[in-house]
């Protein structure tokens, strides 16, 4: 899952628990700057490779995959107007708090995003020039998987004509 992916959908979680919020990835956010009051961005502030295993099953043809567990932080700013509070802003992390997971086999746990933690939230609204507007902010730690499977066709006979000179 590239980070665009899944910024999108942990947006689109946001929103089913409060649809007041305007949700935007900071990707697109360079490009579309026309937001409204409330609002959350989301940006991607690493994504690495943690683990890779493989697995290999038999049978008419060689079935072959190839894991990969990536590690994602990604922030969430909340930028709120006059009708909402930080209470809005708990509930959303609250919701994902009680999702957090900790199986690190997460392609055998049946899983491909595993919410590894959610750190404190942090009141950005004095590090701005408009002290006025509530900004929180707060990061998650993700696991996410991706699979890579090949199928390959056993050989069962090969024949080689030979004709010498």
């Amino acid at each position: 899952m590239d980070n665009r992916e899944l910024e999108v959908f942990l947006l689109k979680e946001m929103k089913k628990t409060n649809d007041k919020f305007q949700i935007k990835p900071s990707s697109d956010f360079k490009y579309d700057r026309s937001l409204t009051l409330p609002r959350i961005v989301s940006r991607t502030l690493s994504n690495k490779t943690i683990n890779k295993f493989e697995d290999r099953e038999e049978g008419k043809k060689g079935i072959f995959k190839q894991y990969e567990v990536h590690q994602h932080v990604v922030s969430f700013s909340f930028t709120l107007s006059e009708n909402e509070s930080f209470e809005d802003v708990r509930k959303i992390k609250e919701k994902f708090e009680h999702k957090i997971g900790f199986d690190w086999l997460i392609a055998r746990s049946g899983k491909s995003i595993v919410i590894e933690d959610v750190t404190a939230t942090v009141d950005l609204s004095e590090l701005t020039k408009d002290s006025y507007t509530e900004r929180y902010s707060f990061d998650m730690y993700i696991n996410t998987l991706e699979e890579n499977i090949a199928g390959i066709e056993y050989i069962e006979k090969v024949e080689i004509d030979i004709k010498a000179k």
